[in-house]
């Protein structure tokens, strides 16, 4: 499974749980975000990080989630917002996506 059809896996879901996708592989410098949706629910935007596995080998594919990644992910977000007209609260999620399904993680923060 390759990170677009991952990506596309996890844009479905978002669908499917009531979220609208507001943009898809956002790149500001050398920065990205694979995706940017509104939560309908609780109206904030949601800074996604997607990340798929072929297999569970190398652990849960949310902990190649790190530190460095979360600040190129917040430089994005930043970037966004200032050349958007969208003031709503925002979160950071992210969603791994694996043969086994796919596992949503809400407003995950980093020590």
């Amino acid at each position: 499974m390759t990170g677009a059809i991952g990506e596309q896996i996890a844009c479905d879901f978002l669908v499917k749980n009531g979220y609208q996708i507001l943009d898809r592989n956002l790149v500001f410098k050398k920065h990205e975000i694979d995706l940017i949706a509104l939560d309908k629910r609780h109206q904030e935007l949601v800074f996604v990080e997607v990340k798929t596995r072929q297999t569970g080998q190398f652990g849960n594919p949310s902990n190649a989630v790190g530190k460095t990644k979360l600040k190129s992910l917040q430089y994005v977000a930043q970037q966004y917002l200032r050349t958007t007209d969208l003031r709503n609260l925002y979160r950071f999620d992210i969603i791994a996506v694996t043969p086994g399904g796919v596992e949503h993680f809400e407003n995950v923060t980093w020590p």
